[in-house]
């Protein structure tokens, strides 16, 4: 009996590097983001300053838009679970966004087949 195991990687594309500290203090937001094990959900984990804010997008490699979500101003920390299941295989990125800064989170979904192993039977008579 085959059983089929979806299994994502995915991997962070950074914006380039600050080359001083006064870029470092500008950032107004930080993103990580990690799989849950065992399962097809990420979680996504965001600390920003109060009073910008942020949109959360998902989107397929066309760059058509899977799904958005707004965090307000107020808020200084989101911790959040998106469920990625009923996505086709393929690359996906989420954009969080507050209009001026974007971290972009790049996801692959995978549909691995196990690989069939071969058994041997002893039979005594």
């Amino acid at each position: 009996m085959a059983l089929v195991a979806g299994i994502f990687t995915f991997s962070t594309v950074l914006a380039a590097e600050p080359i001083d500290n006064k870029l470092e203090a500008e950032k107004t937001f930080k993103v990580g983001m990690y799989r849950i094990v065992n399962s097809m959900k990420v979680n996504v984990i965001i600390e920003k300053k109060e009073g910008k804010a942020l949109e959360i997008s998902l989107k397929n490699e066309r760059n058509e838009t899977i799904y958005t979500e707004f965090v307000s101003k107020k808020t200084n920390k989101l911790s959040k679970k998106f469920d990625l299941t009923g996505l086709a295989d393929g690359k996906y990125h989420f954009d969080i966004t507050n209009g001026k800064e974007t971290i972009t989170k790049e996801i692959n979904l995978e549909t691995h087949q196990p690989i069939p192993a071969d058994y041997r039977t002893v039979e005594v008579k």
